[in-house]
């Protein structure tokens, strides 16, 4: 499941009063991420499954299908609370609903009951928060551990947009061939480092993101790749049928002699 924000999609004005003037007031400083929206793109293009844009990519929809996908994708801007930390947030698309603000916070995210393998939040400061004596570091990542995330890919700082979409795009290929999400996030960033030019091959481009809990590899499926399984299978169980029936064939042969 892939989702990418549209800040530039504004909010109804007949539903302004539905919304804090401080949730306004925050939306209103959103960048637009166009390597955001780039990045989820290229997923759709090479794997299979559900990817959003524009007002489908909502807090509605996440709420709504976050359960039924064993990946999870984010790429949308974070927005950090340090004194309130379950008052942190992920920025999803203003879709002028009536009951959802379009700001997840955390303590919403916290009692939802994921069941996905892996969760990467391609956004600012995900995996920052405040410590907590007796409870650890209170941030976004934390609150998708409470809703079960056994593994996370988070960011410790503001990142780059388009530094971002290139590390994913490699994060993925590297997931795909099997390889572990560890090593995945790591080889994802030595491409990115090698291909680099100039500034952007400073560590404060591609440094911030961290890999959190199990690492052992996923399953994901290539476009087509599924496709091609079936047809395997087909071939398969043609072939069997077909030595069935050979087999058959011979006994009554046998038994007419």
């Amino acid at each position: 499941m892939g989702m990418a924000a549209n800040y530039d999609i504004k909010l109804d004005s007949s539903i302004m009063g539905e919304r804090l003037p401080t949730d306004q007031w925050i939306r209103s400083m959103l960048k637009v991420l166009p390597a955001a929206r780039k990045e989820v793109e290229t997923l759709q293009e090479e794997f299979e499954g559900f990817f959003a844009f524009d007002t489908l990519a909502s807090e509605k929809t996440i709420k709504k299908m976050a359960s039924e996908y064993a990946i999870i994708h984010l790429a949308m801007h974070g927005i950090l609370d340090n004194k309130r930390p379950v008052l942190s947030s992920l920025a999803f698309t203003e879709d002028s609903d009536s009951l959802e603000s379009n700001f997840w916070q955390a303590h919403e995210i916290s009692k939802m009951q994921l069941n996905a393998d892996l969760v990467v939040l391609s956004a600012c400061e995900t995996g920052f928060g405040k410590f907590e004596r007796g409870n650890g570091i209170a941030s976004l990542a934390r609150a998708f551990m409470y809703a079960g995330a056994p593994s996370l890919i988070v960011s410790l700082w503001q990142v780059n947009d388009e530094a971002s979409s290139k590390i994913m795009k490699n994060l993925y290929e590297n997931l795909a061939d099997n390889i572990p999400k560890d090593k995945a996030l790591q080889q994802a960033k030595i491409q990115y480092i090698r291909e680099a030019k100039g500034i952007a091959a400073h560590p404060a481009f591609w440094s911030p993101f961290i890999q959190m809990g199990k690492t052992k590899p996923v399953s994901i499926a290539r476009k087509g790749e599924s496709y091609g399984l079936w047809i395997g299978i087909g071939i398969g169980l043609l072939a069997l049928l077909g030595g069935a029936s050979v087999i058959r064939a011979r006994r009554k042969r046998k038994e007419v002699a």
